[in-house]
Formats: C-alpha cells, structure tokens, sequence
C-alpha cells in the first residue's frame, strides 16, 4: 500500500509539471468569452425558412486571449466557419498548417477535416461565426476557400469589415424571427465587404510580388541568395513572405528553390552530355559531392543511376 501510495504521488507530482509547461488544450472556457450555439433541431427549422434558408447563423462567439484553445474535426462539420482574429496569433490547418495573426480573417468552407488553434506564447483573441444554408458554398468559393482555408489580410481596410461581434448580440437578446434575420442579413453584408475589400486588397500585390520572387528563382538557379533579401525584394517582412510564398507554392522558399534547382539538374542530365560536376557548378554547386547528396536525397538516385535509367 506505501509503494503504491508514493508511486500515485509520484505521478501526481509529475502531472502537475506538465500542465505547468504546457497549456492546456481545450475547445471554450476562456475568462470573458461569450458564446451561442443553436440547437440541432431549431437549424433544421431555420433550413426550411425561406427566409433563412439562403444564410443562417448556427453559432457565433467571442474568445478573448484564449491559451490553449484547439479544435480538430476530423471529419469537417456542416458550418462554414468564419473568425477574425483581432489580437495575438493562432494557426489553422487543412494538410499544410497557415499562421494567423491579427487583423486577419480566415474562412473555412463545410465538410473540409481541418484544426485550428492559439498560439501557445501569443495566443489570438477571435470573434467568430458557423454558418448554413445555400449561400454558405457560394461565399466560401467567391472568398477563395471552395476546398481549403483561405486567409484574408486586409490590413487597416479590415476595421471596414462588419464586426461579427453584432451576430452574437442580436442573438443573445433571444432567437426570434426577427433577431435572426437580423443575424442573417449582417453576416451577407460581412462577407460581401470581404469580398469587396478582398478585390482592391494591397496583400493582392503582395501576392504578385511573390509570383515574381518564384519566377526570378526560376531564373537565377545558380545563385545563393539569403532569404532575407529576397523578402526585402518582394517588399514584405521576412515572416509574411515566408507564410505567403508557402500558401502560394506548397513550401518554404528555400525547399521550391531547392525543388527547382534539382529538376533542372535532372534536365540537364537527361538532355546533356555534361559530367555530374559540370551539371553541379552550373547550378550553384562548387561541391559535386554535395550536389551528389542533395540529387539523391531529392530523387532517391545518384545522379549517375538517374542518367542510366530509361525515362520513357
């Protein structure tokens, strides 16, 4: 009994180190949150209302700074679901993982498995919003997020957004006919004003400035360049570039630099009589025995084995 007695206090000790290193993960009950979520069987009467059948609100909420806040839905939900972070910064993930940080917004359509949550050292403060009804695919596709998240940056033109904040006050004041076509009708005009902002947004150019940073890679295989000044090139801080050259191409710069060089290389090879060396300075590699060990960690081949192998 004195064994086991120490070892459940043993185990009591070391729990209580690990919940004071790491936050604890949980889906509401944060100090100051508000929140309203509507009942199954009353969605279902709101789909059939023609009224509200185009766009219904079914949930709406505020957290404000809310550590270890973490929601997985393996298998999606039937909302598309809108949040504005309006402080700190959280992630969400669909397959690659996207930071997000304040004064953005993220949209992400019905029926998608996906995650999301707060930063652990800067967790975000959010409002948000879960939406139904025929329009709800419409907005989620005019938004950019038909199959995936999609991320809005709108800098200062985002304080022109409608707070969703408004949802959760008319609702809170009861669930009548009138308050929820209140709701319905001030959540069209948020995502309306999304998609308006959206189109005149400076993150567009952003987004070009990218596009071209991708391309002069394209172009310059042979070249070193520090990440810093190729975001300095794109007139963006080093974080955003990174975090939109990643949505934009699937990796970190570097990686798609890297992808890039290695596909020219196996080009080369198949096309060429150069040797492996010459193949590797005119890509940037002083080192062929380097350039060696990138090739076969990209291509699981030697550059010599992928020269012999019949392609076609």
């Amino acid at each position: 009994m004195h064994v086991l007695l120490k070892s459940l206090h043993n185990l009591m000790i070391r729990s209580a180190k690990i919940n004071s290193q790491h936050t604890l993960r949980k889906r509401e009950g944060f100090p100051g949150q508000r929140l309203i979520v509507l009942p199954a069987p009353l969605i279902a009467k709101l789909l059939r209302d023609p009224l509200l059948r185009d766009l219904c609100v079914t949930a709406t909420g505020f957290f404000p700074k809310a550590p270890g806040h973490y929601v997985e839905r393996h298998r999606g939900t039937d909302d598309t679901i809108l949040i504005r972070v309006l402080g700190g910064t959280g992630w969400v993930e669909a397959g690659e993982r996207q930071r997000i940080f304040a004064g953005e917004f993220v949209i992400i359509p019905s029926g998608l498995p996906h995650a999301y949550g707060a930063d652990d050292a800067d967790p975000w403060t959010i409002e948000w919003a879960h939406f139904q009804g025929a329009s709800a695919s419409g907005f989620s596709s005019l938004l950019g997020a038909a199959d995936a998240p999609q991320t809005l940056r709108l800098d200062e033109r985002g304080m022109s957004i409608p707070s969703i904040a408004l949802l959760y006050e008319w609702l809170e004041r009861g669930c009548t006919h009138a308050n929820l076509l209140r709701a319905s009708s001030h959540l069209r005009s948020a995502l309306t004003s999304l998609h308006l902002a959206q189109l005149t947004d400076p993150s567009r150019h952003s987004e070009e400035a990218v596009r071209r940073s991708a391309e002069w890679m394209r172009d310059h295989l042979e070249t070193h360049p520090p990440l810093s000044s190729l975001a300095q090139a794109a007139g963006l801080s080093l974080p955003h570039y990174c975090a939109l050259f990643r949505r934009l191409t699937g990796c970190p710069p570097m990686e798609h630099f890297q992808r890039l060089r290695i596909q020219r290389a196996c080009q080369l090879l198949d096309t060429t009589s150069l040797r492996v060396s010459e193949v590797a300075a005119l890509l940037g590699w002083q080192d062929p025995f380097y350039f060696s060990r990138c090739f076969r960690k990209a291509t699981g081949k030697s550059p010599k084995t992928w020269r012999s192998n019949q392609k076609i």
